[in-house]
């Protein structure tokens, strides 16, 4: 092919996505709610580069689900962001000798993992998110979910529920099976295989014990109830430790009356390699993928120097995007459409009504009144100023509610009242 005389494809790669203006309106407005509401709770932004050394994203991602360029300057291997959390990791060790602990922060923004899009995955994901550096207790833990719900509630996002588990309570069960019948077993209730993972279980050496508790794992779910059931499975410390935490964490939720949008689920045991603890993810009815997700990551800041306890969640703007039903669009007020050569009274009355705080835009295509009105009601305007010769309409295409000027002057005392 020859490439000067190529066609540069006119849709973004695969698992990459455009946002039209009302999607875009959407992500900023959501995204602005969610940071407010994290503000109020001490949580401030920060802004990580987009870049970053590789080595910074491996402990959350896989190096094949890596975007990696090498630094030309230096010849280190780079990655596009992958997850936040790593970042924040990297700046809170960079502050550990400078700012008091503990740390909160917010970030807002897109990350790129390079999945197969024959899988169905976004490549490019936007998330809002917070982190929190320094506390250990199951309480900050709470927190981090309660702000997950009452940010939910600010959108008026009211059917959802909070899955809230905890991997150390699976980590004692097996504690004492060996690696690879550890990672069979971690494989089945990942996939939530209860079959598989019966079948499996009968060919290997494990007390009837043992084997009762671990083919239960996948149906540890549902409300406080759950707890009590996972006690009488609990039979080492690491176990029961993992439990009494999260007996605190479910009392500080219910200390905030928001017990209504938890579930219990002990038989997750997502991110086992990198999260140390409390685990949260949040589902709506209907939708396939978590709303926000997250929690404890005591190992990870220690990569960077001095370890620190953290934990943290991001939120899924792709999908928030599709609730947007629950807001009302900024609608534009105005749109002025001149079809005379007179461009002074069209400037007076766009610089009259912005002085007036009404959202106006002009139109400079070649257009007939129907296409100017198709224009208004794709880009959400309410009202047409239209300048033909020797009048001037005012129009609501809401209501079809007109009315004709003679003068600029006329238009504006009748805007003004």
């Amino acid at each position: 092919m020859n490439r000067k005389s190529a066609i540069i494809p006119s849709q973004p790669p695969p698992g990459t996505r455009d946002f039209l203006p009302a999607e875009a309106e959407s992500i900023d407005r959501i995204s602005g709610i969610l940071l407010e509401e994290f503000s109020k709770w001490g949580y401030n932004k920060v802004v990580t580069p987009s870049v970053d050394f590789l080595d910074v994203f491996l402990p959350s991602s896989e190096a094949s689900e890596l975007f990696k360029v090498a630094d030309i300057s230096t010849g280190e291997m780079l990655s596009f962001r992958s997850d936040f959390t790593p970042q924040i990791g990297r700046l809170s060790s960079a502050l550990r000798n400078s700012a008091v602990l503990p740390y909160k922060f917010s970030y807002c923004g897109p990350v790129l993992r390079n999945f197969d899009p024959v899988l169905g995955k976004s490549r490019e994901v936007w998330q809002v998110g917070a982190e929190l550096v320094g506390p250990e207790s199951p309480e900050s833990d709470a927190e981090l979910i309660i702000m997950g719900i009452e940010a939910l509630r600010r959108l008026n996002i009211k059917d959802f529920s909070v899955d809230i588990g905890n991997v150390e309570f699976f980590r004692g069960i097996v504690s004492d099976i060996n690696r690879l019948e550890r990672k069979k077993i971690e494989e089945f209730i990942l996939r939530k295989d209860s079959s598989g993972l019966n079948s499996f279980l009968s060919k290997i050496s494990l007390p009837d014990s043992k084997k009762e508790a671990i083919s239960e794992l996948p149906f540890i779910f549902g409300e406080k109830s759950v707890i009590k059931r996972a006690w009488k499975m609990a039979g080492n410390e690491m176990s029961q430790n993992a439990l009494e935490t999260l007996e605190r964490v479910v009392s500080y939720i219910k200390s905030y009356k928001l017990e209504r949008y938890i579930t219990i689920d002990l038989g997750e045991i997502r991110g086992l390699n990198y999260y140390t603890g409390t685990i949260f993810e949040c589902f709506a009815p209907h939708v396939g993928y978590e709303i926000f997700g997250g929690g404890r990551y005591n190992n990870l800041i220690g990569m960077f120097g001095d370890n620190c306890a953290g934990a943290g969640f991001a939120v899924n703007l792709d999908i928030l995007v599709g609730f947007a039903d629950f807001f009302n669009q900024n609608r534009k007020d105005f749109l002025v459409f001149n079809k005379t050569s007179d461009k002074k009274s069209e400037a007076e009355i766009v610089m009259f009504l912005r002085k007036n705080c009404y959202a106006v835009e002009s139109n400079f295509m070649n257009y007939g009144y129907l296409e100017a009105i198709q224009y208004m009601k794709e880009n959400n305007i309410k009202n047409i100023i239209y300048l033909n010769e020797n009048k001037i309409l005012l129009k609501n295409i809401d209501t079809n509610k007109e009315k004709y000027f003679k003068t600029v002057d006329d238009i504006k005392r009748h805007i003004k009242k």
